[in-house]
């Protein structure tokens, strides 16, 4: 019984795919965006150092807090007990959420914590650096810039000329 996996069905099928979705090279440019922004070698690749280095959310905190200071009043140590470590995580999210990143594009407290689905919390870590790019964060760049609106407005001439002939 020793060798049993893990998941059985739609969990291990679940955990799979999720698994499948991490892409490394996603995270390098995550990690490296943090520790330069932090200006230091505080993450080191690997999904599992992620996580480890993550899970308490001090680091997470204190990007925040470089990319819109005081965004996050109190930080608990990482010696704290588990619920503080969550506490850091989840100020951590509301803070990116008031620094204009949306929820959608952010992860669950759980994911990091338990390491369930990291390539979400990598994904809002890319999110957060898009959107320290639109809010002129003058350090380093993380991803693509963010789009923005571009609307249009067009008089009813020209609208009439665009249609299909016909129609």
């Amino acid at each position: 019984m020793a060798n049993r996996p893990v998941g059985y069905g739609f969990t291990a099928e679940t955990t799979k795919r999720i698994d499948d979705k991490y892409d490394a090279e996603s995270e390098r440019e995550a990690i490296d965006w943090i520790n330069a922004v932090l200006g230091g070698q505080e993450v080191s690749y690997g999904k599992d150092n992620v996580q480890h280095a993550l899970k308490d959310g001090v680091i997470l905190c204190k990007v925040m807090n470089i990319l819109q200071p005081g965004i996050i009043g109190k930080i608990h140590p990482a010696e704290s007990n588990s619920f503080k470590k969550m506490e850091n995580i989840a100020n951590f999210l509301t803070a990116a959420e008031k620094y204009g990143c949306h929820r959608g594009d952010l992860f669950q407290s759980v994911y990091l914590t338990d390491g369930q689905n990291m390539p979400a919390v990598i994904g809002g870590i890319h999110a957060i650096g898009r959107k320290a790019q639109t809010n002129g964060f003058k350090g380093p760049l993380l991803g693509p810039k963010e789009s923005s609106a571009n609307p249009r407005e067009f008089s009813e001439e020209q609208l009439l000329h665009g249609r299909v002939h016909g129609y």
